[in-house]
């Protein structure tokens, strides 16, 4: 059985079933590892995101990009924090301390400049907000070519398993006259031996 499959070329078509499917195999393999190491990474850039997903809504309430409700409570959240509380007192009583010294502190001017101390912190709490949403957005960036990668990754994976299923197609074909060319020779060597054996006289 196995001469005769030789012979018309079916134990050749096999050999290049199984290697292809063996091919097919590692190419999935190979996938899926790397992209399990793909979401991994995608995943450490996670917390950043969301992260600077927060402070970038939180920098445009301030602003009042999204209302003046939002921009209300945004304040509220803000001019709550004990941090920015104490940011202020301390600037402040340095500013009355100087004010005091000149013999300013009353009148326009020091409601002025109690005013740009306001606004100097307020600004510098804003600065922070905007500086987490460019983080976050760097990370975004950075996760976003993780994403890319890994659709490079699928259509390289899919690229290679058609150009296995195109040659396979043709290897397969190429084995389809296997039995007739191999019969033909068969003739062709016989008759030559019977020629050179029973030549005419």
């Amino acid at each position: 059985m196995g001469f005769f499959s030789n012979l018309s070329g079916g134990q050749q078509r096999s050999d290049i079933r199984r290697s292809t499917a063996q091919a097919n195999s590692m190419i999935d393999q190979g996938f899926n590892e790397s992209q399990g190491y793909y979401d991994q990474a995608a995943g450490l850039y996670d917390p950043y995101t969301q992260q600077g997903g927060k402070a970038a809504t939180m920098y445009a309430d301030l602003l009042g990009i999204n209302g003046g409700d939002a921009r209300s409570e945004a304040q509220g959240v803000l001019t709550s924090d004990p941090l920015f509380q104490g940011g202020l007192a301390q600037d402040s009583n340095a500013l009355l301390k100087q004010l005091n010294a000149r013999g300013q502190s009353g009148g326009g001017l020091a409601n002025i400049a109690a005013q740009r101390v306001l606004q100097q912190n307020y600004g510098s709490w804003l600065d922070r907000y905007n500086q987490a949403g460019q983080q976050g957005f760097q990370a975004t960036n950075a996760l976003a070519g993780v994403r890319a990668v890994q659709g490079d990754n699928a259509y390289g994976a899919a690229a290679t398993k058609a150009g296995l299923a195109l040659g396979k197609g043709n290897a397969l074909a190429s084995t389809r006259n296997t039995g007739i060319n191999n019969l033909m020779g068969a003739i062709g060597a016989g008759l030559k031996a019977y020629s050179s054996f029973y030549k005419p006289v």
